[in-house]
């Protein structure tokens, strides 16, 4: 162990757990150990609002887990680490989606791959769940933020890139802790071939249906607006152009 107490080097007994999750078998644990340093990583930082195995990590999926890492220039990054039991054959599907929308500004910086790995840039903040449930907010910040999420989904829907995770926004999007920064994670389930639904998925998980949704109409209650905002959805479901999404931005 290096540095302070939730610092460890890539191959300390106490990352095992991690490197091969959800069970441990060693021609996977060397193979992924050997991907991690081809990376020039070598520490990895247990912190994070999720708990495995009472390890601290920055997040959990089906497919894989987030660690904080720092490279051998103590540069600070995020890396996803595909699980063992993925049925996914590598991460350059991933990797590829991130470039695309990195070329349009959304997303965090993604730095490079592996079979089983991908780097990317570390984004500070909270989940929007833990966000919304642990933040001071005001109509203003709420709104502010809404339209954000909503015009950075706006880009994927023109961009023909569905996310396919947006109307479950807990941990898909990251929010700076003063609420100036959003950003859009996770493109796992990414796809361009079926129907984008970033923009309407997401609304749903704003404003209508959740956690989420409940903690942001305890300040707006849009749940009046219920009928006029389903109807300026299906008219942008039909129609996904630039006047009809501002016709929905305009009734926020």
């Amino acid at each position: 162990m290096q540095g302070y107490s939730n610092k460890f080097v890539l191959s300390s007994a106490n990352l095992i757990d991690l490197l091969c999750y959800p069970r441990f078998n060693t021609s996977d644990y060397y193979s992924r150990l050997s991907e991690l340093r081809s990376l020039n990583l070598k520490f990895v930082i247990l912190e994070g609002s999720t708990l495995i195995r009472a390890i601290r990590i920055l997040g959990k999926g089906s497919e894989g887990l987030v660690l904080k890492v720092q490279n051998t220039h103590s540069k600070t990054m995020a890396l996803k680490i595909k699980r063992i039991d993925s049925c996914r054959t590598d991460m350059k599907n991933e990797f590829e989606f991130y470039q695309s929308v990195n070329r349009n500004h959304l997303g965090p910086k993604v730095y490079s791959y592996t079979k089983n790995t991908l780097l990317m840039e570390f984004v500070e903040g909270l989940s929007a769940r833990n966000w919304f449930l642990k933040s001071k907010m005001n109509l203003e910040l709420i709104r502010k933020i809404i339209i954000n999420i909503l015009t950075q989904c706006y880009t994927l829907d023109k961009l023909h890139i569905d996310h396919g995770q947006l109307n479950k926004l807990d941990n898909h999007v990251i929010i700076s802790h003063h609420g100036s920064k959003c950003t859009i994670v996770d493109f796992e389930s990414a796809s361009c071939i079926r129907k984008v639904n970033n923009v309407t998925s997401a609304f749903q998980g704003l404003i209508f249906k959740g956690i989420i949704s409940d903690q942001i109409n305890k300040f707006a209650n849009y749940d009046k607006k219920r009928v006029e905002f389903l109807n300026l959805l299906s008219r942008y479901k039909m129609d996904m152009s630039k006047k009809n999404f501002d016709s929905i931005i305009a009734l926020i």
